[in-house]
């Protein structure tokens, strides 16, 4: 099991306050009264010992944890509903991507989703009001 560190968490929270849903059957992400999502799960396409597309918003995307489950029992049908869902070419580039190096630094990366989440937040709150 790949361990979970502060990086991961600021990405997935960015991931789930973007797509606001799960992106495979539309069950709508819930946020608690700071505005930060508290329900759903963060799914990498190209998983996350994958170190050059861990922190690719590409490859990430909101889904419920039956929807989760699902496609990571179901390899094939998570790569047709990939296709479906960004078209092949879109696949294609974060599979190719997925092989590339990319060296760790999780304290950077950490700072990186942290700062972009204030950020959609901020952007978010803004088209709300």
């Amino acid at each position: 099991m790949v361990k979970i560190d502060p990086a991961d968490a600021w990405f997935s929270k960015y991931i789930r306050l973007r797509d606001g849903e799960c992106r495979r059957c539309g069950s709508p992400v819930q946020f608690n009264a700071s505005g930060d999502p508290v329900s759903h799960q963060m799914s990498h396409f190209q998983g996350r010992r994958k170190e050059a597309t861990r922190f690719d918003p590409e490859n990430g995307d909101t889904m419920c944890g039956g929807c989760h489950m699902y496609l990571t029992a179901n390899p094939y049908e998570h790569v047709e509903w990939q296709v479906d869902a960004k078209g092949k070419s879109v696949v294609d580039q974060i599979v190719v991507r997925s092989k590339g190096y990319k060296k760790k630094d999780r304290k950077m990366e950490a700072l990186i989703w942290k700062q972009a989440y204030a950020d959609l937040k901020k952007e978010k709150s803004l088209d709300n009001t």
